[in-house]
């Protein structure tokens, strides 16, 4: 609730799996609204970043959600995030709570 006053309805979203002991490239990724939020959604293979690096090919995966004033994909100062424990690929019913500021 701290950090709401600072995001906007027209705010981006990218809601984002990766492997935390790998390459910080996503696996898979979604792109929506702050307006949207809270959001039930779905990462899965077929929204792979790159075809040999998958959601089912990790031993698991953390899920990270970022607000984006600027509403670009790096990561900026001043971006809103928040970062779930690592789960097994599948997993459901995973809460991300964007809950700190990016230095």
């Amino acid at each position: 609730p701290k950090l709401a006053a600072r995001a906007a309805p027209g705010d981006t979203v990218f809601i984002f799996a990766r492997d935390p002991d790998g390459s910080r490239m996503p696996l898979a990724a979604i792109k929506l609204t702050v307006g949207e939020l809270p959001k039930t959604f779905s990462l899965n293979d077929s929204m792979a970043m790159a075809p040999t690096a998958t959601i089912s090919a990790a031993k698991r995966i953390v899920i990270e959600a970022r607000i984006s004033k600027s509403g670009q994909a790096t990561a900026q100062t001043g971006d809103l995030a928040g970062l779930s424990a690592p789960v097994a690929p599948g997993a459901r019913d995973v809460r991300v709570l964007i809950d700190r500021v990016l230095p």
